[in-house]
């Protein structure tokens, strides 16, 4: 099982995020699973929730933890000029 999140970097903050919105650019759910014998399960994407509790504590667990240490992340020392 692969839990998936999305990291970006704020160019004007020069500071690392995460993207708390992962339906966005997990439609169908950031958890990958793949399981052959179930074909409706979205080739294996999945949102942990209420009906899958152990998967939901474990997402809302690494997210947090994703969200703190991208805090110690140091910026690239990009400058970007305003356009």
């Amino acid at each position: 099982m692969q839990f998936h999140y999305v990291v970006g970097f704020d160019t004007d903050m020069q500071k690392w995020f995460v993207e708390f919105d992962t339906f966005g650019y997990f439609p169908d759910g950031n958890v990958y699973d793949y399981d052959p014998s179930s074909p409706e399960t979205n080739y294996g994407w999945f949102a942990p929730g209420d009906d899958t509790p152990v998967e939901a504590a474990l997402d809302d667990a690494l997210v947090r933890i994703l969200g703190y240490i991208v805090d110690t992340w140091p910026a690239p020392g990009v400058v970007v000029a305003n356009a």
